[in-house]
């Protein structure tokens, strides 16, 4: 017997439960209507704001708070204030976002091994039935085998030699 995890054994996400899930991280994207989706290509555009960025901002805020006749008239100090205040803000939100990430995909990882172990067990079981000429087997073996299914390796033309070392192919 394969060793399943007991956390998901004899559990199920039922079609109830599942909208329910998406029917909350609906109404969480409804709470963020300011929030941005950007393509690979435009996340490039705009700089990361890192541990020294956000020290070069929280001075550069202090600074335009303490000497207002340095800050020029296009610099809009409430818009960077709101702004800082919403990537803080964020920071906490985006750790319990990846937690949970982490958590649901941690989650199909397991129920993905627990069925393909199952899996495997049935086709073990059909292989050897199919040995012992079992009525069906061998139909349904033939159906699975197929993913077992390898091209001819190919020997690599190349050989190298490495110094005190047989050569490697």
């Amino acid at each position: 017997m394969v060793n399943l995890n007991p956390a998901l054994t004899g559990t199920e996400l039922t079609p109830e439960v599942e909208a329910q899930i998406l029917a909350k991280l609906n109404e969480v994207r409804e709470l963020m209507p300011f929030a941005v989706g950007l393509s690979s290509r435009d996340r490039l555009t705009y700089p990361a704001l890192g541990s020294k960025g956000t020290q070069f901002v929280q001075r550069s805020l202090e600074s335009m708070r303490q000497n207002p006749s340095l800050v020029p008239a296009f610099v809009d100090v409430a818009s960077i204030e709101n702004s800082y205040a919403m990537y803080n803000n964020l920071l906490g939100i985006v750790e319990s976002v990846q937690q949970l990430e982490r958590l649901v995909t941690d989650t199909m990882h397991v129920a993905g091994s627990n069925s393909r172990s199952q899996a495997f067990e049935f086709y073990n079981s059909v292989q050897r039935g199919a040995k012992a000429n079992v009525p069906g087997a061998q139909v349904v073996f033939e159906n699975l085998k197929t993913r077992f299914k390898h091209g001819p390796r190919q020997e690599s033309s190349t050989t190298v030699a490495i110094p005190g070392d047989q050569a490697v192919a």
